[in-house]
């Protein structure tokens, strides 16, 4: 055999391979068993749709798991669209999804976790399942992880063939959670209500990290406030609901302090929203179904006595 034909040869084989690789990438099953992440695609479609004056609600799970937005729309007389899914999003992406989606008397209500202040533009593994999942979700990761992004989804489509095709997944069962059948209209996840409680050692504490508020937080949140006001919408700015053991006042002060110093200003007392921990089913922002239902009180007692949301509507004693 000649080097020529060994080359033509091996480029051929090559090529093969590359096109049975891509063919399972672009064709193949989605990188993670769990679907979570697909109700994106739903919320995106019911924000779009929605006529204002409507209500946003932009966080991460805290707000997922511990908002009763039909209770909220009823106290505010305005439909509810709540956008939180998960916290590693990052603040980054939840406004991106958002800011080109406000209109005239709109209320935003920001409810991030506190790596949102942290943290607020993550890059991570998260962004390629919600890609994978709903692949127009890619609009909203800076351009300059896209291809990191959709390599990384590429990726795990192979390794799920790979999966399928060896058994590993034969016996893999539905998550009783974590699934997009598990949100209701208003983007609300009620999949968890009266599942038992966990053993609290199996209960996720919150993790702080440093610094208590990036500088690159205020830049993302000028571009929600200016969005907001070119539109004529409101935002506000809440506490997400924690629990106890969790909690930690002086940490809160300071990001009520650094984000006071930019003219940001949160909504009600962070202490209102401390719930024991049996409040919570698998983290320390997760509400079951009771504590859900006083965190929205408290939510509405804050918008409502703010001066800023008019409340027309049923409010909850």
């Amino acid at each position: 055999m000649t080097p020529a034909t060994f080359f033509f040869r091996a480029v051929g084989f090559a090529s093969i391979v590359l096109v049975i690789l891509l063919l399972c990438a672009w064709f193949g099953p989605h990188g993670s068993r769990v679907d979570y992440l697909e109700v994106a695609g739903a919320k995106q479609e019911r924000l779009k749709t929605t006529s204002s004056p409507k209500v946003i609600i932009v966080g991460g799970s805290n707000a997922t798991f511990g908002i009763d937005s039909e209770v909220l729309e009823n106290a505010l007389c305005m439909p509810v669209v709540n956008m939180s899914l998960h916290a590693s999003l990052g603040f980054r992406f939840m406004v991106d999804e958002v800011k080109n989606s406000l209109g005239k008397g709109d209320l935003v209500i920001v409810s991030l976790e506190h790596s949102g202040y942290s943290t607020p533009e993550k890059d991570n593994d998260i962004h390629i399942i919600t890609v994978d999942r709903v692949p127009s979700a890619i609009r909203f990761i800076p351009w300059y992880s896209r291809p990191r992004v959709l390599m990384g989804v590429m990726l795990m489509r192979m390794q799920a063939v790979y999966k399928v095709v060896t058994g590993v997944w034969k016996d893999a069962s539905e998550d009783k959670v974590y699934r997009a059948s598990g949100f209701n209209e208003r983007g609300d996840i009620v999949s968890h209500f009266g599942l038992p409680h966990r053993d609290p050692a199996r209960i996720e504490h919150v993790a702080y990290a440093t610094p208590a508020v990036s500088d690159d937080f205020f830049p993302i949140a000028n571009e929600l406030l200016e969005s907001a006001k070119n539109s004529g919408a409101e935002v506000v700015w809440t506490w997400p609901v924690i629990a106890n053991s969790s909690f930690r006042q002086g940490r809160n002060d300071t990001i009520a302090q650094r984000i006071g110093s930019h003219d940001i200003q949160m909504l009600g007392k962070s202490i209102d929203l401390v719930l024991p921990d049996t409040a919570f089913y698998d983290t320390h922002y997760h509400l079951r179904a009771t504590g859900r239902q006083l965190r929205t009180r408290q939510l509405i007692k804050d918008l409502c006595g703010s001066g800023k949301v008019k409340c027309c509507g049923d409010r909850p004693e």
